[in-house]
């Protein structure tokens, strides 16, 4: 996947939201838990942020 436009990173910042005891979240807190450290070093220029939202369903906000 093509993430760079003519060398410019086009996403600049990942806001992950999640509940931590909603089931609905449960697949982004395993990734938060396995991945996302693996995926922030991999991806240096991304702001990667993780917020906590009790009682609502897991979203990404991506900003560019």
């Amino acid at each position: 996947m093509q993430m760079a436009l003519r060398g410019a990173w086009q996403l600049k910042k990942l806001i992950v939201s999640y509940c931590d005891w909603g089931g609905s979240s449960r697949g982004i807190r395993a990734f938060m838990e396995s991945e996302l450290l693996t995926f922030k070093e991999k991806n240096p220029q991304l702001e990667v942020v993780t917020e906590l939202i009790r009682g609502q369903h897991p979203h990404l906000k991506g900003f560019y």
